[in-house]
């Protein structure tokens, strides 16, 4: 009788060990909408501070210029202003760049564009800061000011992005950072 007790006891104990164990959960890869929990979030190499009101697209993949970092400084009176880090990630020097920033709607269209000063002669593994405000336009509180590379001259060759394709890159990643 007390061996039996016993056992019961030991699978009561079980069942409720059991029971208390987290929830598995399964990624479902026909997803189109994932949350940013999801592992596949992770796939994406946003610059680091980006979020769903500032952030940059890699109109030039690959190239030596990459934008690092980005982010909202904020200020007591508006208009706010927005940083951004951009380096060199060849192995030559870069002669100069230029960055852009464009201001998009909810729904990732481009209202307007604002080119930033040339940056010259940028080492190897050098990053720079530019800390600019944005003029172009009014700037809705549902907008979003995104960062990219306009025009790279260097040794290897020289670059200027394309606004279509430039356009595409923003409306993708607009889509998956969306306004809460």
């Amino acid at each position: 009788m007390i061996l039996e007790l016993l056992i019961r006891a030991s699978l009561v104990l079980a069942l409720a060990m059991q029971s208390q164990a987290p929830p598995q959960r399964l990624i479902d890869p026909t997803l189109t909408n994932p949350n940013p929990g999801d592992v596949r979030m992770n796939q994406f190499d946003d610059p680091k501070g980006a979020s769903w009101r500032v952030f940059a697209v890699d109109a030039f993949p690959g190239g030596p210029i990459a934008i690092t970092a980005v982010e909202e400084v904020r200020q007591q009176n508006p208009p706010s202003r927005y940083a951004v880090y951009a380096g060199n990630r060849g192995l030559m020097p870069v002669a100069s760049f230029t960055l852009a920033a464009a201001v998009v709607d909810v729904n990732g269209k481009v209202k307007a564009t604002q080119r930033l000063g040339e940056i010259k002669n940028v080492q190897p593994q050098q990053v720079q800061r530019r800390e600019i405000p944005i003029r172009i336009t009014i700037v809705a509180p549902t907008d979003r000011i995104v960062f990219y590379v306009k025009e790279v001259k260097s040794e290897v060759g020289d670059f200027r992005s394309v606004d279509a394709t430039v356009a595409e890159l923003i409306m993708t990643v607009a889509q998956r950072l969306r306004v809460p």
